[in-house]
């Protein structure tokens, strides 16, 4: 007869989850960005967008395979994002953004600030979450789905807060795309100059991809210094999340007191020092950039595959809401500061 007590070690071996689920899971996601980034380069539909659809597709089609895939896709969908936010830092090169101006810098600072404040103030009752407030005022303000995952990411993690961040990230790039449209022709009926143009999209598009996008429309020297500006918001991203890290520590209760800068920002800064001040060699920092966008396209991958339908009918419309009001507001911020 077998002991009843059992050999602990024997009993922890046989409830430990196996290599294989984790593995699967992180072949799914890799397999998810893989086609994202094709559909990207065929259709012009940003990678991260492309990814969130298939993956909540996936997990239509296939949801025992998803289910059972689980730890590899909570891998991608926390650690690697957190690495795909620090490689992010790569990308800001202090040349481009000193080449700016003052002028320029200076309206995308009060912009951001003024947008991202009285968003959160607006959000906080709205939506009734500081966390989720957060995450939808940090998303419109500064740039669109990665501030929303990077700001997502600082908070103590839980079902309902991921739902939400999943939800912002479909609705803002919905958002983006169709402001990628719409201003091109309002920066022409407001008579803007070439370079005003350029301040407009960069400080009022959310996403990267959607500010090229809207330059073009007027020409490539517009897309250009678009994207310029847009990297200054890009810019503000360790501020703003540092800043809701120490409004997080002052408001929290008991427990683990959160760190006050998470890791993958310190790495974030340290690779940002790295691009600006060219410590690295120019193909290593194409190379690592490259690498951000394919792992936050596998990390948003893999928040589709953990997005029921159900979650999607319980959006709450007042975050519907408040999103589009505040791409409102960013957009009278911007244009005022612009014209003054």
């Amino acid at each position: 007869m077998a002991s009843m007590g059992g050999d602990p070690a024997q009993a922890s071996a046989n409830t430990r989850p196996g290599a294989a689920p984790f593995l699967a899971g992180i072949a799914l996601c890799a397999c998810l960005a893989a086609g994202a980034m094709g559909i990207a380069s065929v259709s012009g539909v940003p990678g991260v967008v492309a990814g969130l659809v298939i993956g909540m597709i996936a997990r239509f089609l296939f949801p025992g395979f998803v289910d059972a895939s689980e730890p590899g896709i909570r891998y991608c969908s926390r650690t690697v994002l957190r690495i795909a936010v620090a490689l992010l830092g790569l990308r800001l090169a202090a040349p481009d953004l000193a080449a700016l101006g003052p002028r320029a810098i200076g309206i995308v600072a009060v912009s951001l600030v003024a947008t991202i404040g009285t968003g959160y103030l607006i959000a906080r009752p709205m939506l009734r979450d500081r966390h989720v407030a957060a995450v939808a005022a940090a998303a419109v303000a500064v740039c669109g789905a990665s501030a929303a995952l990077a700001v997502s990411a600082i908070f103590p993690q839980r079902a309902a807060l991921e739902r939400m961040t999943t939800l912002v990230v479909i609705v803002v790039s919905l958002l983006s795309t169709i402001v990628m449209l719409a201003y091109p022709p309002l920066a022409v009926a407001l008579g803007f100059s070439p370079a005003e143009t350029a301040l407009l999209f960069g400080a009022a598009i959310h996403d990267v991809a959607q500010v090229a996008g809207a330059g073009l429309a007027i020409s490539p020297e517009v897309a250009t210094q678009a994207v310029a500006v847009k990297m200054i918001r890009v810019a503000g991203l360790l501020p703003i999340v540092l800043c809701f890290g120490l409004l997080l520590r002052a408001k929290h209760d008991g427990g683990t007191r959160p760190g006050l800068l998470p890791a993958f920002l310190v790495a974030y800064v340290a690779l940002a020092l790295i691009a600006g001040f060219g410590l690295a060699p120019p193909l290593l920092i194409s190379l690592g950039s490259t690498a951000a966008t394919w792992l936050l396209t596998a990390a948003v991958a893999a928040l589709g595959l953990s997005t029921r339908l159900e979650d999607l009918r319980a959006a709450p419309p007042l975050l519907l809401v408040f999103l589009a009001a505040q791409t409102l507001l960013q957009l009278a911020i911007v244009v005022l500061l612009v014209r003054a």
